[in-house]
């Protein structure tokens, strides 16, 4: 670790250090949309409570990806995402319809597994995010744009429609 006196350390406006690890390789990470499962929706013609979807257990954080199909008819289309499994270890890749996730917010994504994950997608053998182009965002500030603008489209409810005999006064 390297401290506030040096010239890799910093403090903050509230005096505390902050220590930043100082590797000979920086470690690979990407700009993400991330959003949670929703815990309960409408499911089927009888309109009973479903928890999850069939494979995300509630509030499993997930990872969007760039690719996604927009329509009117299934409420704001679909997302490819990865996250872990219900009951599993590992991390799977699916295709969920965009009101079965919420929170949508950017992050910054470290985890070895989901880089490995979204590597193995645009056929990598080893994690570079400079080189995603087309299915994950990358790293760099036009990504981080990019992102910022994905998580405002996503967070807007512009898919609802007003309930029967709610009225503006």
């Amino acid at each position: 670790m390297v401290y506030a006196n040096s010239a890799i350390g910093d403090e903050d406006d509230c005096g505390v250090v902050m220590c930043i690890p100082q590797n000979d390789e920086q470690e690979p990470w990407t700009w993400c949309v991330i959003a949670n499962v929703v815990d309960e929706h409408e499911v089927g013609v009888d309109h009973h409570i479903g928890h999850g979807t069939k494979i995300f257990s509630p509030g499993t954080k997930v990872y969007v990806s760039t690719e996604w199909r927009t329509s009117l008819k299934d409420d704001g289309g679909t997302l490819f995402v990865i996250g872990k499994a219900r009951k599993q270890w590992r991390m799977v890749g699916m295709f969920i319809p965009r009101n079965r996730l919420t929170n949508f917010r950017v992050g910054r994504v470290f985890d070895p597994r989901v880089l490995r994950r979204m590597a193995k997608d645009c056929r990598q053998s080893v994690p570079d995010p400079s080189e995603w182009g087309w299915r994950w965002w990358g790293n760099d500030e036009d990504a981080h744009q990019t992102v910022i603008k994905r998580v405002e489209y996503f967070s807007q409810d512009g898919f609802s429609l007003p309930e029967a005999g709610a009225e503006d006064d």
